[in-house]
């Protein structure tokens, strides 16, 4: 079955981080790191490929670290994945023949469409959620 590794979900949360700070300059690794449970070295890495696909940049000094390098509303939660994860698919190609190929076709048909979201829509669906209150008697 479809599984996202940590490098994915890792890589998503940053890019998140990033846009939601975006009016404030860059953040710091160890910052997004502290704040997300992430070991530090492994967002580095991750930030590396980000960077070399165009999503994030990186300052030096004593204030840098990383800014989203595009609008999130231009950044493709499904291309951000499948730079980080490669080609993302349910089951083998090779796989899919026989009796069930139509069926698992269909099924990632349904999550490229999940994922045909932006950086942005992610962003606005975290907030939105963040300021909802949660009353409970």
């Amino acid at each position: 079955m479809f599984t996202l590794s940590a490098k994915g979900t890792y890589g998503l949360t940053a890019l998140i981080e990033l846009g939601l700070n975006r009016n404030k300059g860059s953040v710091q690794i160890r910052d997004i790191a502290h704040r997300h449970g992430i070991p530090q070295h492994y967002l580095e890495q991750i930030l590396v490929v980000l960077k070399k696909a165009g999503f994030v940049e990186s300052f030096r000094g004593a204030q840098g670290g990383y800014a989203l390098a595009q609008d999130p509303d231009s950044i493709s939660v499904l291309e951000v994945l499948s730079r980080l994860e490669g080609r993302l698919e349910v089951v083998a190609e090779s796989r899919r023949e026989g009796a069930l190929g139509f069926f698992w076709d269909e099924i990632e048909r349904s999550l490229q469409k999940a994922l045909d979201r932006s950086l942005g829509d992610l962003m606005r669906e975290k907030s939105s959620r963040d300021r909802q209150v949660d009353y409970v008697i």
